[in-house]
């Protein structure tokens, strides 16, 4: 993440922690996570390559990859990620 953030072609903009509702970037984010979680590293790659510097995005890949497979050995369930299996709740206006 600190490549991500520093290496950026913009700034990611994160809603505040007491928002109900997730911003654009937070969004992206999410997906990156869902691809590498599925494997799907080109799709990842391709998204990366709209965020951040082009020598950048190889390392970012390697390393959200690596977390991505330290979270699953460690029991976390990233299949949750995938399309379709989330539900989403409207925050209000």
């Amino acid at each position: 993440m600190a490549l991500l953030g520093g290496d950026a072609a913009r700034t990611l903009l994160l809603a505040p922690m007491p928002c109900l509702q997730i911003s654009e970037d937070e969004a992206i984010l999410l997906g990156l996570w869902r691809d590498f979680s599925l494997e799907n590293a080109a799709n990842a790659r391709a998204t990366l390559a709209l965020l951040a510097k082009d020598d950048s995005v190889g390392p970012i890949a390697k390393a959200m990859g690596a977390a991505t497979r330290r979270l699953v050995a460690a029991g976390f369930d990233m299949s949750a990620l995938a399309a379709g299996t989330m539900t989403h709740q409207e925050s209000p206006k």
